[in-house]
């Protein structure tokens, strides 16, 4: 991965506290992690449409099977957005990053908004042993937006039926730290303060990280994994990140890889608690204390309260 994706790096310090390697007695500590990018996190589900046109006027999700859809979106604030431009002029939606090419570049930090369509509509199992291909979960990036307005629009839109809109249940802090030689996203929920029934029913625990790998767009997808209808439209200069023989490629490789709509990703289930986060890392992932006056999901996201239930995101509990 390029050096300069680390942009904004001094300022990644002030969420994510060094862990002091002094307070540990034994020098065979693992090698420490490199926070890539950090900011903000949230969770929503799109309900079935038979879940809004089942007559009885309620609309509430009971369980899991009443969903549709399950997302996740990060919203970065590490990284200066810039559009990289090709030689004919023309511009990769969603590229940020500050390679040799011609680029335009806003002055200050900026956050990025990505869009993640989560399969089997929960977060994989966090397990101590070596994850089963039934526990390798697909996802893709289903948008990358430049602002929380354009992000707001594609989830609160109706799918099939009025009242399918997507509904908050989760918000967070996140980082996705280089790790030896993998990537790992790695969150600790602010909302609901603890897990509730919606949040355990889609995997969302307090505190967690994944292991997070790139299906390779050069070769066919391996078997059980869905196609996407279109590739990643990714440059030439991300294109040759990728080599001819291998199905999956780390995220630590080029963080880049999805910063565009349809990137394919496999996420693995790898820890589980606050704690062994930072020993194993190195790294603190600070929570914040929110309620509903305060939530990111209505203050940075720009959701009106009103617009959507907010028991999940409150209570725990599915509506």
């Amino acid at each position: 991965m390029e050096k300069d994706s680390n942009t904004g790096g001094d300022s990644i310090q002030n969420d994510f506290v060094k862990y002091d390697e002094s307070n540990n007695n034994h020098n065979n500590h693992e090698a420490a992690a490199e926070v890539l990018e950090k900011g903000d996190i949230f969770f929503f589900y799109r309900p079935k449409a038979k879940v809004v046109d089942d007559g009885s006027g309620g609309g509430d999700v009971k369980s899991i099977e009443d969903i549709r859809r399950f997302f996740m979106v990060t919203a970065s604030s590490t990284t200066t957005a810039t559009t990289t431009v090709d030689n004919t002029g023309g511009k990769y939606q969603g590229q940020f990053d500050n390679t040799n090419r011609t680029t335009s570049k806003e002055e200050g930090e900026s956050s990025r908004y990505r869009l993640f369509v989560i399969g089997k509509k929960s977060l994989p199992e966090i397990r101590t042993t070596e994850a089963r291909r039934s526990e390798r979960y697909w996802a893709k990036v289903g948008g990358i937006f430049e602002n929380p307005q354009e992000l707001t629009k594609e989830l609160l839109a109706d799918e099939f039926r009025k009242g399918d809109a997507a509904r908050p249940v989760g918000e967070g802090k996140y980082a996705i730290v280089k790790h030896q030689d993998h990537a790992e996203l790695a969150y600790i929920l602010e909302m609901p303060e603890e897990p509730g029934e919606a949040q355990r029913e889609l995997g969302i625990e307090k505190e967690a990280s994944y292991i997070v790998s790139v299906i390779n767009p050069k070769v066919p997808v391996p078997a059980g994994y869905p196609s996407s209808e279109e590739p990643p439209n990714y440059p030439e200069s991300i294109l040759k990140e990728f080599g001819q023989n291998e199905n999956f490629v780390s995220l630590a490789r080029d963080l880049r890889f999805i910063n565009f709509q349809n990137a394919q990703m496999i996420l693995v289930g790898a820890r589980e608690g606050k704690d062994v986060i930072q020993k194993e890392f190195g790294v603190d992932i600070k929570e914040e204390k929110e309620t509903v006056h305060s939530a990111d999901v209505f203050s940075k996201l720009k959701i009106e309260k009103d617009r959507v239930p907010i028991k999940p995101l409150i209570e725990g509990k599915f509506e």
